[in-house]
């Protein structure tokens, strides 16, 4: 069984993402995979050809801050990453969930966003209150121009609940989503 994982910024999916970790689940996280992807030899030579040294930070490697502000604004410069990246992170996606014999769960913060809900048995979104989610970006350093802009550009976080087959609610303790996500394992079939 393969499950996606979702929600808006700062909601926590990676905590939702451990907790079936802890239940013996496979994650797959997609943004990891992006960073593999970012990191190959082929992909630094087309950042340097396309952006020059300025998208590398000082050992070479891609420098990820640099290059989302280069497009996060700028739908051309986006097209021109999710191009380069977004395939090889779908082969690998896909190449992680092979193994019929454990349950999956890829997270993927832009699942709706990017229409990559097939292949799924269902979709899990992570959802809380505005409040706690700029309080947790805000103590990971975004400051309150960073949080409100990253926001916008994703999908309305009602969006996102209405569109998913099962919502945690994250707004107290760990325990609380830990609980949530032990609810849900226990009422799927045995891998």
């Amino acid at each position: 069984m393969v499950i996606g994982l979702t929600g808006g910024i700062g909601c926590g999916k990676s905590a939702a993402a451990a907790c079936f970790a802890e239940l013996g689940f496979n994650v797959v996280d997609a943004d990891q995979l992006a960073r593999q992807v970012l990191e190959s030899a082929r992909c630094v030579s087309q950042l340097r050809a396309r952006w020059g040294d300025a998208c590398l930070g000082a050992e070479g490697r891609p420098n990820r801050r640099w290059i989302a502000t280069k497009v996060f604004d700028d739908p051309a410069e986006r097209a021109f990453l999710e191009g380069l990246t977004h395939p090889e992170v779908a082969r690998l996606r896909q190449a992680a969930v092979v193994d019929t014999k454990r349950h999956h769960v890829v997270e993927i913060p832009l699942l709706f966003e990017k229409n990559l809900m097939t292949g799924f048995e269902f979709i899990v979104c992570v959802a809380c209150s505005e409040e706690v989610r700029r309080s947790r970006l805000l103590k990971k350093g975004l400051t309150d121009e960073d949080i409100s802009r990253r926001i916008a550009s994703q999908m309305p976080l009602a969006e996102k609940v209405k569109r998913s087959d099962v919502v945690f609610w994250n707004d107290g303790e760990l325990e609380f989503l830990r609980a949530q996500v032990a609810v849900l394992v226990g009422r799927l079939p045995a891998a």
